[in-house]
């Protein structure tokens, strides 16, 4: 292997690779600008939505058929405005009311009347109404019990023998890898795939097309030197990718993080803003996330050249690998979510060994034995993918394929 030749093949082909406006945009402009816009989008107009469904449910009036007027008058009080229907889950069905109420007569020992709520599940604002019944369905009910036992001369405290304190020892920071851990194994692996496509198939068939291969072929450089400059620069595009891609969803949903934590009254939007906010990666954790995408990427970058190079022109091509990219899309997936518990044999799955081990790198718990099974399959499988991929570009009739 002659260094001085592998280095200019590699510098022929990524003056090529940016130039070609489609490869750029897959491997710069979809990381740092589409992601963003999507998540960031998606981050403020989820809170908007949430809320205009609660400002509608309040205006919206409510279907009753209550003959109880403690629980009427409890209802109104709430400020629930309460109309008469004739067919309350019709009136709901047609979103003349935002929810229905109705008094049916007790089936239970002591003759207590049953509530039954109407809401239409998937509309928000219905929901949100539904939501506001209960609270005060629950809060006349609790009123009305302490009542009682104060006329009956019982303490209140036989309602609360004891308390119950929830106390999550997780942290912040082993509860934003787990959050974290959903989703970036999968999207890297992802857009790692998608992002080095455009470079393969324009180092292949774009050459064929362009003619430019068989100048290549004579030229002072052997077979393997061609493919390895080739492949080194489908490997540089593909960890670029990645690369832009943990930066810009870390800055984006950090930002996102910050804008639900200031948002007053919601516990849980809270909880996930905080999570959000603390992003759980300090030099370790990246050095671990790279070891494990380096043989990943070379991998992903040799399987997508051998299987392009079998394509007689670039739509062809695409046609090749995008199977390819949907095969990723459920071991990655799958990888990533929470409750799996890996196992050296999980481990020998390509795709999904990395996106779970990159989730157990982010809360803390990956084993060591696991991680070196993951990283010495994979590095298997990256030498069998490049093995493949050096004797198809040494086949002239896969080359010249017509």
């Amino acid at each position: 292997m002659r260094f001085s030749i592998l280095a200019a093949i590699y510098q022929k082909e990524l003056l090529d690779v940016l130039r070609d406006r489609r490869a750029l945009i897959s491997m710069v402009v979809v990381p740092l600008v589409i992601f963003p816009l999507l998540i960031g989008g998606m981050a403020r107009l989820i809170p908007k939505m949430q809320e205009r469904a609660e400002q509608e449910a309040s205006t919206l009036s409510v279907a009753a058929r209550i003959s109880t007027p403690a629980i009427r008058d409890g209802l109104e009080k709430a400020g629930l405005r309460l109309v008469e229907k004739d067919d309350l889950k019709a009136a709901v069905q047609d979103k003349s009311v935002g929810a229905a109420v109705e008094e049916l007569p007790g089936q239970t020992g002591n003759g207590s009347p049953q509530i039954v709520i109407y809401v239409d599940a998937s509309n928000d604002a219905s929901n949100a109404a539904g939501t506001r019944i209960r609270e005060a369905l629950t809060e006349l009910k609790d009123r009305q019990i302490r009542e009682n036992l104060r006329n009956s001369g019982i303490s209140e405290t036989v309602l609360s023998p004891f308390t119950v304190n929830r106390v999550n020892v997780a942290g912040d920071r082993k509860m934003a890898g787990a959050l974290y851990g959903t989703m970036l194994g999968y999207v890297l692996v992802l857009l790692m795939f998608t992002g080095g496509m455009y470079t393969v198939l324009d180092m292949t068939v774009g050459e064929k097309e362009r003619k430019t291969l068989e100048a290549l072929l004579a030229s002072p450089a052997r077979r393997g030197e061609i493919v390895m400059g080739k492949i080194l620069v489908a490997i540089t595009a593909v960890l670029a990718t990645a690369a832009l891609t943990l930066g810009s969803m870390i800055y984006t949903l950090k930002n996102s993080g910050s804008g639900i934590v200031n948002r007053p009254g919601r516990e849980l939007d809270v909880d996930i803003g905080k999570s959000l906010g603390t992003v759980p990666l300090d030099a370790s954790t990246v050095g671990l996330i790279a070891l494990i995408f380096i043989p990943l990427a070379v991998f992903a970058a040799s399987l997508m050249f051998a299987i392009a190079l079998k394509a007689r022109s670039f739509k062809e091509g695409q046609t090749y690998l995008t199977p390819l990219i949907m095969l990723v899309i459920f071991p990655a997936l799958l990888g990533g979510l929470p409750g799996l518990k890996m196992t050296p044999a999980l481990c020998l799955i390509p795709i999904f060994n990395a996106s779970q081990m990159i989730h157990g790198i982010l809360i803390g718990d990956a084993s060591q034995v696991n991680f070196a099974v993951t990283m010495a399959a994979n590095l298997a499988y990256s030498a069998v993918a490049f093995l493949l991929a050096t004797r198809m570009f040494q086949d002239e009739r896969v080359l010249f394929r017509s």
